[in-house]
């Protein structure tokens, strides 16, 4: 397997029979034409979906969107807690505590985790009951894959929540196997890696540094 940051959010998986896209919306994309594309998003948000991946050249392509993305292109559309069967795919999909979902792909005897906007969206200085419910809302998506093992997870780490911006990874740690975690959901922000370094967390975290980052497992 092998993983591409490109940027932001947007990561591509190369498996031995296909390639997965998740959320990209702009960065350096290279992908092998000889096995078939799967483009995942999440959601709407301009830094998760961007019309531009239906220019992708790449001659078979599926299209598997959030339902409140919407557009005229050919594609299977997704809302939370159901399970999808695609080709030699089976997508599961969690409730996002922002927008859209998260998904799990499980192929090729491989299971990747990829949160979207799914994360513990806890706003310091923001209203405690708002705080509370993403806290609540967070976990019981967690419950639903608790003890699950993930070859790849894509988990949001987003230190605009300052001291908070870790709760969301731990918990998930907490809950959840992974042979490999991806940080997501920087923004460019390749300081995160630096800081998740000097965290110290038990886990088998990636430190990506740049757009492009790449690491084959």
């Amino acid at each position: 397997m092998n993983v591409t940051l490109i940027h932001h959010s947007g990561v591509l998986v190369e498996l031995a029979h296909c390639n997965l896209l998740f959320d990209y919306y702009q960065g350096a994309l290279h992908v092998n034409k000889e096995k078939p594309l799967y483009i995942f998003a999440s959601h709407a948000h301009a830094d998760h979906f961007s019309e531009k991946i239906f220019a992708i050249d790449h001659p078979e392509k599926h299209y598997i969107l959030s339902d409140d993305i919407h557009t005229a292109h050919d594609h299977l559309s997704v809302s939370p807690h159901h399970t999808y069967h695609l080709n030699d795919l089976t997508i599961e999909t969690l409730f996002s505590t922002d927008q859209g979902v998260a998904f799990i792909v499980t192929t090729e005897g491989q299971s990747i985790y990829f949160a979207g906007d799914l994360n513990n969206w806890h706003w310091i200085g923001e209203d405690e009951n708002d705080n509370k419910w993403q806290k609540e809302h967070y976990l019981a998506e967690l419950n639903r894959i608790a003890h699950r093992h993930f070859t790849l997870s894509c988990v949001v780490v987003d230190d605009r929540q300052e001291e908070a911006y870790l709760e969301g990874l731990e918990a998930f740690i907490q809950m959840t196997t992974s042979d490999a975690i991806l940080p997501i959901h920087y923004f460019g922000h390749y300081r995160i890696s630096e800081a998740l370094k000097k965290a110290h967390i038990d886990a088998p975290l990636l430190f990506p540094d740049h757009d492009g980052y790449t690491v084959t497992l």
